[in-house]
C-alpha cells in the first residue's frame, strides 16, 4: 500500500511502494509503469500480454509485469491455431480475420501459387461475387463533342505498383497507388500517368506486371467479406 515513503526507488526518487514479486522499491511513477509489448507477435498474443500486465494484482515493478506478460504470450503462441483452407482465396479470407498469427506468419501462410495470374484471380472473384451489382463505373473511351464516353462497371481494388501525385487544398502533395478496377467482364482496368504524376480520366487494360498479386488477393478478400452486408444500387456513369 502507498502510505508514505518506504525508501528510495532505483531512479533516486522517494519510494512509495514495493513490488510484491521481487520486493524492489518503487517510486510513484515506476509503481504504475507498464512494459511495452514485444514487436512481431500476433494480435491475440498482444491482447493476452496487455491483460496479464494490467490485471496483475497488487504492486509490481515493470520487469515483473513484463515477465508475467511474456508467460501469457508463450501460452498464446502454443495454443492450437485454427486450420486454414487449402484454396488460396479462402485462405486469404481466413487470414484476414486471424488473430492467432503474427503478420510475418500471415504473410508466409498466405503465399499464392506460383502459377497464379491476375486474370485468374479476377475470374475467381467474379465467380464468387456473382449476383451483386458492380460498385463503380469508369470511362474507357475519351469524351468528345460528338460522342459521350463509354463506361465499364466493376469493383475497385488497391493493388497497382505505380503511384500518382495528389495535391490537397492546403498545398501538400502525397503519392498514392494508381487505382485498378475489375470489370464485370473480367478485365483489369486502370488509368495511366499523365505528365509523370497525374492519373488520366480514361481507363485502359492494365498489364500483369503492374499488379501486386498479393495485394490484389487481399483486396478482393475484403470485398467478399463485406459483400453480404452491402445493398448498393447499380453504378451510374460519373459517380
Amino acid at each position: 500500500m502507498r502510505n508514505g515513503s518506504v525508501g528510495t526507488c532505483s531512479c533516486g526518487y522517494m519510494a512509495v511502494a514495493k513490488c510484491q514479486v521481487c520486493n524492489v522499491l518503487l517510486c510513484d511513477e515506476h509503481a504504475t509503469k507498464l512494459p511495452e509489448p514485444p514487436a512481431g507477435v500476433s494480435e491475440n498474443a498482444m491482447i493476452k500480454f496487455a491483460g496479464a500486465v494490467r490485471l496483475m494484482g497488487g504492486q509490481a515493478c515493470e520487469s515483473c509485469r513484463a515477465e508475467r506478460g511474456r508467460r501469457a504470450i508463450s501460452e498464446a503462441l502454443t495454443a492450437p491455431r485454427q486450420d486454414l483452407p487449402t484454396h488460396w482465396l479462402d485462405r486469404a479470407i481466413a487470414l484476414s480475420n486471424d488473430q492467432t498469427r503474427s503478420e510475418e506468419e500471415r504473410n508466409f501462410d498466405g503465399q499464392l501459387p506460383p502459377s497464379l495470374t491476375a486474370k485468374e484471380i479476377a475470374a475467381e472473384f467474379l465467380r464468387r461475387i456473382g449476383g451483386k451489382e458492380p460498385r463503380e463505373s469508369v470511362a474507357v473511351t475519351d469524351s468528345t463533342w460528338l460522342h459521350k464516353p463509354e463506361f465499364a462497371y466493376g469493383w475497385k481494388v488497391e493493388c497497382r505498383r505505380t503511384e500518382y501525385s495528389h495535391r490537397w487544398p492546403g498545398g501538400t502533395t502525397e503519392r498514392y497507388p494508381l487505382p485498378l478496377l475489375i470489370s464485370v467482364s473480367g478485365e483489369l482496368l486502370g488509368p495511366v500517368l499523365e505528365d509523370g504524376e497525374n492519373q488520366s480520366a480514361t481507363w485502359y487494360i492494365v498489364p500483369e506486371s503492374e499488379v501486386d498479386l498479393q495485394r490484389l488477393v487481399s483486396g478482393i478478400a475484403g470485398l467478399l467479406i463485406l459483400s453480404p452486408f452491402e445493398a448498393t444500387p447499380p453504378a451510374s456513369p460519373g459517380l
